[in-house]
């Protein structure tokens, strides 16, 4: 293993003692909050303060092996109750959908890209969600969480699951983009027509599959939203 990337050995002694008294959250913005920990804003930094009870603090094992990709945050220390990481300044792509913005075929690229270099790398990408990916200022990909992430000699058993996970992932970043997209035309059309039997015609059959359609899809995006 590599070693990390250097920081002020002051700070670290700081952040230690802030976590020690249990002040931290007392003085420091939290910028978000996992399975296996929270992570505060700390400067420039964001710390992430392992849970007592959890068992999963692998994170620092996991992106140390990944700090060649662009797509993972630096790793500048790591310790049994937190670790330091650069903070990402931007938005997640849940953020992103909520507002409204078109997604980027992009911000999918590097997506697909990242997953396929852990993959190589032995590193299985599990519990990749919106919630988890964010968009820096430079339009670049950020995964902060690989709390879920793990390693593995028998890659192949997961590059199904894997090949599954990105498909759900690219229908829900643009089908479903598309489909509200559409929704808004079609009510802009409605609003405007002055015949709405000349200008519209369902059948039971077609709306029920697009019930249906919309079903499968809220499912798939309830999931990625997940926390």
């Amino acid at each position: 293993m590599e070693p990390f990337h250097s920081v002020p050995q002051e700070a670290i002694d700081h952040i230690s003692s802030m976590i020690a008294s249990g002040q931290i959250q007392d003085h420091y913005p939290l910028l978000g909050e996992g399975l296996s920990g929270k992570v505060y804003e700390f400067e420039r930094f964001a710390v992430k303060v392992f849970k007592e009870d959890s068992s999963e603090r692998q994170d620092h094992w996991i992106l140390n092996q990944l700090q060649s990709h662009p797509s993972f945050p630096t790793l500048y220390h790591y310790e049994d109750q937190f670790m330091v990481m650069d903070k990402v300044n931007g938005f997640t792509m849940a953020q992103v959908m909520k507002s409204g913005e078109n997604v980027r075929d992009s911000y999918y690229t590097q997506i697909e890209d990242c997953v396929e270099h852990c993959y190589r790398q032995g590193i299985i990408a599990k519990d990749l969600h919106l919630n988890n990916i964010m968009i820096d200022q430079n339009n670049h990909i950020k995964i902060v969480d690989v709390g879920r992430f793990h390693s593995t000699d028998q890659k192949k058993v997961f590059h199904d699951r894997l090949t599954e996970d990105l498909e759900d992932l690219k229908y829900c970043l643009f089908s479903y983009s598309s489909s509200k997209r559409r929704k808004r035309r079609r009510h802009r059309r409605y609003k405007s027509s002055s015949s709405y039997s000349r200008s519209y015609s369902y059948s039971s059959r077609s709306y029920s599959s697009s019930r249906r359609k919309y079903r499968k899809t809220y499912k798939k995006i309830r999931k990625l939203f997940s926390t």
